[in-house]
């Protein structure tokens, strides 16, 4: 058993350079990786501790022809170990190369496996992300909903938000490997100026459209004999006191809108005479005083829109 282990590790697709430092390091604590599950389970076995160069290539068109694929990098010294997530993984013993040595000729041959990667895993992102995840999120944040709706809509925003972060950093990644590799070519800040604009642009309109929906929009009408609320949205707690005498009637009126109503009525630190609640039409209803004494009516919201009615006899 302690032959072997299996350690967790993380990396993101455009971390392969981090990932083959990781695997050279572990090489020369004596651990040698065997197999990667996923999502970052690696499995090393006890070898000698050596200087061995680790190397990634993101080829798909080459793994559909693997004898030659291999066989390319064979004759270059590197022996081939597995393919884990389009990723073809390398090593060859440092004694017999630079230690530096890589399987790319130039940043060019590299800004070219970072474009395969580009077209073979960000771009099916955005579709997900433009055709999905986005709508999905708008129709949850507008939608009219109680505490399961709030839930699903911060965790969408939080989805929503990590593949900004992936786009983002990942157009940073090619940005570096670009202008390296052109140098004086004009107009290549300016284009990734331009996507993180518009990346930034998503997540501010997102910000502004969950702090529209999560604002209160509404009115109360005091009267002698009680009061009203018209929410165009409402998302507060509303409390009103009032002085009542055995057998006073409290008269309750909802034109439901959508949303989530929530009714309470009792007196101050004590248990509620009357609870209500209404993902639809609460209808209208009576609640009958049976004790004197101060009582508190609240009404709370969560995205509710309607008109609630309260008449006190």
């Amino acid at each position: 058993m302690g032959d072997k282990k299996i350690v967790f590790k993380l990396f993101t697709i455009y971390q392969y350079q981090q990932e083959e430092e990781y695997l050279c390091a572990m090489h020369a604590q004596g651990w040698r990786v065997t197999k990667i599950s996923f999502p970052g389970f690696y499995q090393f076995e006890k070898c000698e501790p050596k200087s061995v160069t680790y190397r990634l290539d993101y080829n798909q068109e080459g793994l559909t022809n693997k004898t030659e694929y291999v066989q390319m990098f064979y004759d270059c010294g590197w022996d081939y170990l597995f393919e884990f997530m389009g990723y073809a993984y390398f090593c060859k013993q440092t004694e017999h190369s630079r230690e530096n040595e890589v399987i790319f000729c130039d940043d060019f041959s590299r800004l070219e496996m970072m474009k395969r990667v580009f077209q073979s895993r960000i771009i099916p992102l955005i579709i997900l992300f433009a055709c999905m995840i986005l709508p999905q999120f708008f129709m949850i944040t507008i939608g009219y909903g109680g505490f399961i709706q709030e839930v699903l809509s911060v965790c969408m925003l939080l989805f929503t938000m990590s593949y900004l972060v992936i786009f983002s950093v990942t157009a940073y990644q090619f940005y570096q490997y670009e202008k390296r590799v052109f140098p004086e070519k004009a107009g290549i800040k300016y284009k990734y100026c331009g996507i993180f604009s518009f990346i930034v642009l998503v997540a501010v309109c997102m910000g502004i459209l969950l702090y529209i929906t999560n604002d209160s929009v509404y009115m109360v009408s005091e009267r002698a004999d009680g009061y009203t609320i018209e929410a165009e949205r409402l998302n507060t707690s509303i409390v009103r006191e009032y002085d009542f005498q055995k057998g006073d009637l409290i008269a309750v009126k909802h034109e439901h809108g959508g949303g989530e109503i929530s009714i309470r009525i009792g007196e101050k630190d004590k248990a509620p005479i009357f609870t209500g609640n209404s993902y639809g039409e609460m209808g209208d209803f009576s609640v009958e005083i049976q004790a004197a004494g101060q009582y508190e009516i609240e009404c709370i919201g969560r995205r509710a829109k309607g008109v609630l009615r309260f008449d006190l006899k």
